[in-house]
C-alpha cells in the first residue's frame, strides 16, 4: 500500500477526513521537489459512490527562467474526484474526475491523481518574484542585485526599412 493511499474496506458511510503523506520519489516527482507533499482529504462515502476532496501542498528548489537564480517555491492546490462503483453511473459522464471503483476494492491510492494534479498547478514559466528583471542581454548580469551601465540597443532590425523612408 502506498503512502497516498486510504484504506476504505472499514469505511463507514458518512464524511471522513484523512492527512496523508508522501516523499517526491513516492509520487513519482523528480529532484526538483526537496519537500513531502501533504494531502488533506475529505471523503464522503455513499451506498454507490466515494466524493473526494482534497487538497495538496509541496515544494522545492527551483531554477528562475528569467535570471536562472534557484529559489524554494511551494505548490498547492486543490481537487476532486469522484469514485463510482457501477459502471452504468460512470457511462453517461465523460469526466476525467469521475472514475470506476470495484466494489470489492480495499483501497483508493491517490499517487497518480496527485501527481498529475501537482504537474497542472506546475507555472510554465517559474519566476524567483513576479517582477523578476532577469538578466541583462548585454554583460549577462543579474539586473535583480545590480543595475549595470550597459547600453542596449532597441531597434530591431526589421525596421530599419522603414526608418529609411521616414529619413530618421
Amino acid at each position: 500500500m502506498s503512502a497516498l493511499s486510504i484504506n476504505i474496506s472499514n469505511l463507514s458511510e458518512g464524511v471522513h477526513q484523512r492527512t496523508l503523506e508522501a516523499l517526491p520519489e513516492e509520487v513519482g516527482l523528480d529532484g526538483r521537489f526537496s519537500e513531502s507533499t501533504v494531502v488533506s482529504a475529505t471523503l464522503e462515502k455513499t451506498s454507490r459512490q466515494l466524493y473526494l476532496r482534497a487538497e495538496f501542498k509541496t515544494g522545492g528548489m527551483f531554477t528562475c527562467d528569467r535570471c536562472l537564480e534557484e529559489f524554494r517555491k511551494e505548490l498547492a492546490g486543490k481537487f476532486q474526484i469522484v469514485y463510482v462503483t457501477d459502471e452504468r453511473a460512470q457511462a453517461g459522464i465523460e469526466d476525467e474526475e469521475v472514475q470506476l471503483l470495484s466494489p470489492e476494492a480495499n483501497t483508493v491510492d491517490l499517487t497518480e491523481d496527485v501527481r498529475q494534479f501537482i504537474t497542472l498547478a506546475f507555472p510554465q514559466k517559474m519566476l524567483c518574484k513576479e517582477d523578476c528583471a532577469g538578466l541583462c542581454t548585454v554583460c549577462g548580469g543579474n539586473r535583480n542585485l545590480a543595475l549595470c551601465d550597459c547600453e542596449v540597443e532597441e531597434a530591431d532590425p526589421r525596421w530599419d526599412g522603414l526608418k529609411k523612408l521616414l529619413g530618421d
